[in-house]
């Protein structure tokens, strides 16, 4: 959605510059404004045209409802396949992970703390300096 109100305001500024320059072209009758309102007419229509696209396909993505969710998703969440699947790609994650976070906590210092992150409900004291 961000990229339809993006592009919008990129040819509404587009817009605003070849009409600028149609109107220079108006004003200042010479050689160089026959090309200046040749350029800003071309410029012009583009930019309608764009503007029409723009409008076109964000009321077709809206009707379809991808501006309910977030860009980029495939795989819808509410799938039967997908619900069986994230508790798998989070259990074979979760160590690899744990794993990743000891190496670059060791790597300033603090390993001690990350052993002991899964005893953190307990109230002993794992710190090295307390035994």
């Amino acid at each position: 959605m961000f990229i339809m109100h993006i592009s919008a305001l990129f040819a509404l500024s587009v817009l605003l510059a070849s009409t600028v320059l149609i109107i220079w072209s108006l004003r200042d009758p010479g050689n160089e404004s026959a090309l200046a309102k040749t350029v800003g007419s071309l410029v012009f229509i583009a930019s309608v045209l764009s503007l029409i696209c723009i409008g076109y396909y964000g009321l077709k993505y809206w009707a379809q409802g991808n501006f309910e969710t977030p860009a980029g998703m495939s795989m819808p969440m509410g799938n039967d396949m997908s619900q069986k699947m994230m508790p798998m790609m989070m259990q074979q994650m979760m160590p690899m992970m744990m794993e990743h976070m000891k190496e670059h906590m060791g790597q300033m210092g603090n390993m001690s703390n990350m052993d002991n992150m899964g005893n953190m409900g307990s109230h002993e004291s794992h710190h090295p300096t307390s035994q």
